[in-house]
C-alpha cells in the first residue's frame, strides 16, 4: 500500500500502485474470479511491456484491497503517427464494496494520471457485467460488438489448398520490423505491431503457447498468421498482411490445415467486416457467431481525430488486441 493513498471519512484510501501491491491484487482476483492470476502475469502486462509501465490504482478498505483499475500502455498509430493509449483491464472490485462508486473515482484517478503522462485515449473490452458503468459513468463510448468470425470445421469435406510460401517460424527476426515499417501506414488505427511488441505479446506472455505461420516471397516476408489452441478451438490471435488478400487466405488455410491435423472443432479470429480478407473468408464458409465482445473506449486528449477513433471501420483489431486471448 503507497504512502500516497489518501484515506476519506469512509475508510477507504485510494493511491496508485506501489510496487509490492502485486500480493493483494492477485488475491483480490483469485477471490473475485475463482481462479488464480499469477504475479508475473499481472508484471507482464501492467510493469514490462515494451511502451513502458501502465497507469493502476487501488482503492483500500483497512489493510485490505478492494478495488483495483488499471490501463497497460499501448502505443498506436492512427493516419500514421504514433499516439499512446492505454488499454483498460483487469478491472475489479470485491463483492462486499460494489456500490460504493470506487470504480468511478479510480477511473477518473488513473485517467487522470494516464492523461498526464501523454495518454491520448484509452481502450478496451468491457464484460457484461461492467459495459453499462464504463459508457454510463466514464464517458466511454460505444465503438463495435466484435462477434467471433468461424470455420466449422466439421463441414469441411477435405484440406484447403495451402501455399508453399506460408511456413511456420520459430520467432520475430528483423524482417517482422521491415513488414511493419511498410504496412503501418495501411490502416487507420493499430496498435503496434513490430518485432518488439509481437516478442512481448506472444513469445513473452506468461502461461501460454503461440505459434507463428509466416508467408514469404523471395525471403521477403508478406504477411504472418499467430495461432493458439483453446479447448477445441484454434484460435487465429493475430493476421497482418500486406493489401494482398491471397496472402491473408494462404495464411487462414494453413492455419486451418494445422486444426485439421490436430483434430480442432473449428477455427477462430476476429476480423472486421470492412476489411477485403472478410469477404474471402466469407466464400470458405466463415460465419459471424457468439461470443460477441464489446469494444468502446474515451478520448482524453484535444485534437485527436475522434471522428476516426470512434469509427470501428477505422480499427484494425485481432483477437491479440484483447488482454484475455
Amino acid at each position: 500500500m503507497t504512502a500516497d493513498s489518501k484515506e476519506g471519512e469512509d475508510g477507504f484510501r485510494f493511491g496508485p500502485y506501489a510496487v509490492g501491491d502485486e500480493a493483494a491484487i492477485c488475491r483480490l482476483f483469485e477471490h473475485i474470479y475463482g481462479r488464480a492470476l499469477p504475479v508475473d502475469s499481472w508484471r507482464w502486462r501492467f510493469l514490462n511491456g515494451p511502451d513502458g509501465p501502465g497507469t493502476a490504482g487501488l482503492a483500500w478498505h483497512g489493510p485490505r484491497l478492494v478495488s483495483h483499475f488499471a490501463v497497460s500502455r499501448v502505443a498506436t498509430f492512427v493516419q500514421g503517427a504514433a499516439v499512446g493509449s492505454g488499454l483498460t483491464g483487469t478491472i475489479m472490485t470485491d463483492s462486499e464494496f460494489r456500490g460504493r462508486r470506487l470504480f468511478q473515482k479510480l477511473a477518473a484517478q488513473v485517467y487522470a494520471a494516464f492523461a498526464g503522462s501523454d495518454g491520448g485515449f484509452v481502450w478496451g473490452f468491457p464484460n457484461a457485467v461492467s459495459h453499462r458503468g464504463f459508457v454510463r459513468d466514464l464517458e466511454w463510448r460505444d465503438i463495435h460488438e466484435i462477434p467471433v468470425l468461424r470455420l466449422d470445421l466439421a463441414g469441411i469435406k477435405s484440406t484447403l489448398a495451402c501455399a508453399r510460401e506460408v511456413v511456420q517460424v520459430p520467432g520475430f527476426g528483423m524482417h517482422f520490423d521491415k513488414f511493419w515499417q511498410e504496412v503501418k501506414c495501411d490502416y487507420t488505427v493499430i496498435a503496434c505491431r513490430d518485432r518488439r511488441h509481437l516478442e512481448w505479446r506472444y513469445a513473452q506472455k506468461p502461461g501460454e503457447r503461440y505459434r507463428i505461420l509466416g508467408y514469404f516471397d523471395r525471403d521477403e516476408l508478406r504477411g504472418y498468421a499467430v495461432v493458439k489452441r483453446y479447448e477445441d478451438e484454434l484460435q487465429v490471435v493475430d493476421i497482418l498482411t500486406v493489401p494482398d488478400e491471397d496472402v491473408g487466405v494462404a495464411l487462414v488455410s494453413s492455419a486451418v490445415e494445422l486444426a485439421q491435423k490436430e483434430s480442432a472443432c473449428a477455427i477462430g479470429m476476429w476480423l472486421n467486416v470492412a476489411h477485403p480478407l472478410h469477404r474471402a473468408l466469407e466464400k470458405l464458409g466463415f460465419r459471424l457467431e457468439g461470443p460477441v465482445t464489446y469494444f468502446g473506449g474515451r478520448v482524453l486528449r484535444p485534437g485527436l481525430p475522434e471522428r476516426e477513433l470512434y469509427d470501428y471501420r477505422c480499427w484494425y483489431l485481432t483477437m491479440g488486441d484483447s488482454d484475455v486471448y
